[in-house]
This record gives structure tokens, sequence and C-alpha cells, in this order.
């Protein structure tokens, strides 16, 4: 992977851009689950993905996310030659770190439900360390894809915005291969600014949290505990294999107190959580 930018601890990640979290707007109140500190028109000044990724305006949550995602892809392994579901993929950072994290994914297919969301000097890079392709997909529809087609599946910021989270989950034990593994990301519904809501009444679902003009409005329909979120993954049939807790802390008020929550009311109260399941 020479001439391929890579990534260190310490280095600054870029901000959060997904196709389901995009905004044109800062978003900076109680009320939001993350904090953007570029508006629609500064990110598309960015011009490479390679910039975004060292943007400097990266939040201390998004790097905690960034990091252990790493730290759990880096180690899974299926087979040696490993295929990789990103499932509702935004602009393929996720994919990127996959494939420069473990070289054991030696393909990747990404899918998303607006068409092909980034420039083409984007998906250069991508090609560059990785057999990648796009397949655009319906929303809360069974996905185009055959039984036990994939090693990995993975998605971020995903779950909470879908209207069918047991359809979803379902299809991807469906497509997983025997062993194969699941990781899922979400921000966690106990969060502290999620219970300040819940105390001033204002904790109400679904909530808009953005626009998107190819898709219109985009909300949060639903958040989820670990607790509720691992008793749906093993009613469809998975196998919990460890959860993370990434940064405790009051997020919108910038007072942290932990990256890596270790107590039992730091873990409950994680801004996010990461979960590993395999089939």
């Amino acid at each position: 992977m020479n001439g391929v930018p890579s990534l260190v601890e310490g280095t600054p990640f870029y901000f959060k851009f997904d196709i389901l979290h995009f905004t044109s707007y800062y978003i900076f109140s109680i009320i939001g689950h993350n904090v953007m500190l570029l508006t629609k028109e500064e990110y598309m000044k960015l011009p490479t993905m390679y910039e975004r990724l060292h943007n400097k305006h990266m939040t201390r949550v998004e790097k905690v996310q960034r990091k252990t995602y790493q730290e759990i892809i880096k180690n899974v392994h299926v087979s040696d030659s490993m295929h990789l579901l990103s499932y509702s993929c935004g602009d393929w950072i996720w994919d990127y770190l996959s494939a420069i994290s473990n070289p054991e994914i030696r393909k990747i297919t990404a899918t998303d439900i607006v068409p092909k969301p980034v420039r083409k000097s984007d998906e250069e890079l991508i090609r560059s360390v990785v057999d990648w392709n796009f397949v655009q997909v319906q929303p809360d529809e069974v996905l185009p894809f055959s039984d036990e087609s994939f090693d990995i599946v993975i998605h971020h910021d995903v779950i909470e915005h879908t209207a069918k989270p047991y359809l979803m989950l379902r299809e991807q034990y469906r497509v997983l291969k025997k062993d194969g593994v699941l990781i899922v990301g979400t921000p966690n519904l106990f969060r502290p600014a999620n219970l300040a809501k819940l105390l001033l009444g204002k904790l109400v679902f679904p909530v808009k949290i953005g626009y998107y003009e190819e898709i219109g409005d985009y909300v949060h329909i639903q958040e989820f505990h670990e607790q509720h979120l691992k008793l749906l993954l093993e009613e469809v049939g998975f196998s919990i294999t460890k959860i993370w807790y990434c940064y405790f802390g009051i997020f919108p008020l910038r007072l942290h107190f932990s990256d890596y929550p270790k107590s039992q009311l730091g873990r409950s109260l994680c801004h996010y959580f990461l979960i590993e399941a395999k089939k």
C-alpha cells in the first residue's frame, strides 16, 4: 500500500459524515446527537478523503469511535480472504478504515440508499487498497444478495434510522457466512444528554436530526440501549462476542470523564457503543 495515507494513534481524524448524518447547518444543542463543526459548503471544500480523514475539526467522540472500530476490525478473522458488506456506507470512511486495518479483507461491497455519494477521486483511493464495489439498495427491504455471501457485515449510526430493525438484522444474518461477524455501532439511548431531555420532557421519537437534499428529512426513528440491541441481535440468531463502550461525559457541554469507561455507571451512560456478534 505504498503511497496510501495511513492512520496512526494521535492523528486527527475527519469529522462525522455519512449519508444519514449529513446536514447543511451546525448542530450544537442538547437535542442533537452529534456536533457538526463544518457546514455542507465547508465540507465540500475538503476535496479528498485523505483531507477528511485528517480534518482538525474531528470531535473527541468521533476519535474514540474510529480508534475503537479499528481495534475491533483488525482482530476479526473469519478466513484469510474476507468479503465485507458495508451497510449504508456513507462516504466510505468505514470502508477505508476496514481495508487498511485488516489486510485479510480483500473485497468490500458497499451499499447505500442513494447513488454513490462521494467523488471519483475517493473511489479511486478506496480501490487502491481493496477490491471495492457499490450497490444501491432500497430502505427497509430485503438485500439483493444470496445467502451466506459475506464474512463480515458492518454498519455505524444506521440502525437508529431504520423503521424495521428486525428485518435489517435478519437480512444481515442471512447474507453472513457461518461464523461470520457483524459489527454494529449506535448512539446510546441512555447517554446523559438524552437523560437531560427526558427530565425536561423533550425525549421524543422519532426526532429529526437534519436534512439531505437527495432523501429529504432524516430522523432517529428510535434509539437503543445495549440490552435492547443485544436482545434483538440474539432474537435474530446472533451470539454476542463483545460490547465496547465509547466516551462517558456530557458531550454537548464538552464535560468529559472517560474515553473508555470501565465502571458500570460509565458504561450505562456512555455516548456510543459497538457490539461484535457472530453467526
